[in-house]
């Protein structure tokens, strides 16, 4: 006869000062724990052949996280109750979806991080336990609306309780845009190496988006550069410390690149001095600092070799170094073997615009950038502008960044060209 199972004690215990209690029970448990006496509130939920998931609730309150946690279970119930019957639930493709599409996993960590929060408004809105098979593009049109107006509350990656804003139609559009690449995605997984699939047709097939009719797309100029390169010497001049002189060195380096090159202000971020070859005055973008995971290498002028010469200098001097040829080109500067994050380089250059008293561009700080020099360089061949800049996709670099302006639609007005008839060219050629 086998040894009787003792029972679990029933509510919340104290383990040597740490609350800990159990909900649920076989194929629904739910364990709440704190990791040291006093402090946040865990849970750990298992899934089945994924293993433990576990999540700071973000409070040390005891009823809030038992509050939590109960409607984490009531949720897991719900979906074994709907995966018995046969259905696919939201909650279920986002896990799977997050866990195995390949290519979602080869994106750039900030693009699964946006994502991520995409995920969380969706499921705050459909719910957990929305059948996917049963979606139409009237509740996409629902859940568009009520995206747009905010108000769709949710619990963030922190575990901390937030409510959406207002938005445009480009947000709700990227928010669609992920849900129809999971539906899609589900068509083509086998369900356990057999000729059933996760989803036998993407209920929003055929799904037309809701574009930006006025996408906000802003232009820098080449006079905003020259103020805002002013006002970063300014503020050098100001610094007495090397360590804050040399914050101003360093924003104004990645300016001059991003101006110069039309690079994303993530890959120039993360350029190590390696990857600037000046004896060859070329660049190499490396595939881990690239959207795309892609490798480039970009010859440069001889004008961004002199400044990147000359910033380089000068940070060897601030940093009390005789040369610097190795690590990060743009470091923290507490930790110089780290590359900057990029909330600290905005900030820096939203400091130097303020100086140089100019208005902020609604919908890009350095993007602007990028569509300034695309929009300088569109005449010429469209191959040749997007190897240049790094873009795989031609119309994206001609949708989205280059821009029409003033001097190239005059010269087009302007055009002294006339269609004529046959006759009249015949006769003047007589």
């Amino acid at each position: 006869m086998g040894r009787k199972r003792s029972k679990r004690p029933a509510g919340w215990r104290d383990v040597n000062g740490r609350w800990v209690r159990t909900l649920g029970g076989y194929g629904a448990r739910i364990r709440l724990f704190q990791k040291r006496p006093g402090g946040t509130l865990f849970r750990d939920v298992w899934i089945p052949k994924l293993g433990i998931d576990r999540k700071a609730l973000g409070t040390t309150e005891r009823d809030v996280a038992e509050r939590l946690a109960n409607e984490l279970l009531a949720a897991l119930l719900t979906q074994g109750k709907t995966r018995a019957q046969g259905g696919l639930t939201l909650v279920d493709l986002w896990t799977r979806f997050s866990r195995e599409c390949v290519e979602w996993r080869d994106d750039a960590t900030s693009t699964r991080r946006d994502d991520e929060r995409r995920a969380l408004v969706l499921l705050a809105h459909f719910g957990d336990d929305c059948d996917v098979r049963s979606l139409t593009p009237n509740d996409v049109a629902v859940f568009a609306a009520r995206r747009r107006a905010g108000g769709i509350e949710f619990v963030d990656r922190r575990g901390e309780e937030t409510t959406t804003r207002a938005v445009r139609s480009r947000a709700v559009e990227c928010d669609v845009k992920l849900l129809r690449a999971m539906l899609r995605w589900a068509t083509t997984v086998r369900v356990q190496r057999g000729a059933r699939r996760l989803l036998d047709a993407n209920p929003l097939d055929g799904l037309k988006l809701e574009r930006e009719k006025n996408p906000r797309r802003p232009v820098a100029t080449w006079e905003r550069f020259e103020k805002t390169r002013a006002a970063i010497g300014e503020l050098r001049d100001a610094e007495e410390q090397g360590d804050d002189r040399l914050r101003w060195v360093l924003v104004d380096l990645a300016l001059v690149i991003v101006e110069a090159t039309g690079r994303r202000i993530g890959s120039v971020r993360r350029l190590e001095w390696p990857d600037l070859d000046l004896t060859s005055a070329r660049i190499r973008w490396r595939a881990a600092a690239d959207k795309k995971r892609k490798e480039w290498w970009t010859p440069i002028t001889p004008a961004l070799v002199d400044e990147v010469k000359r910033a380089r200098a000068a940070i060897a001097e601030l940093a009390g170094l005789q040369a610097v040829n190795a690590g990060p080109v743009f470091f923290a500067t507490t930790d110089h073997s780290r590359s900057v994050d990029r909330d600290t380089l905005n900030s820096w250059l939203e400091k130097a615009e303020k100086r140089a008293k100019l208005d902020r561009l609604e919908g890009g700080l350095w993007h602007p950038y990028r569509r300034k020099w695309a929009t300088e360089r569109k005449h010429h061949p469209l191959k040749d502008v997007a190897a240049a800049a790094g873009w795989k996709d031609v119309n994206t670099l001609l949708t989205c960044y280059t821009a029409a302006d003033d001097e190239t639609v005059l010269a087009v007005m302007a055009e002294p060209r006339k269609v004529r008839d046959a006759q009249a060219v015949n006769s003047d050629r007589n």
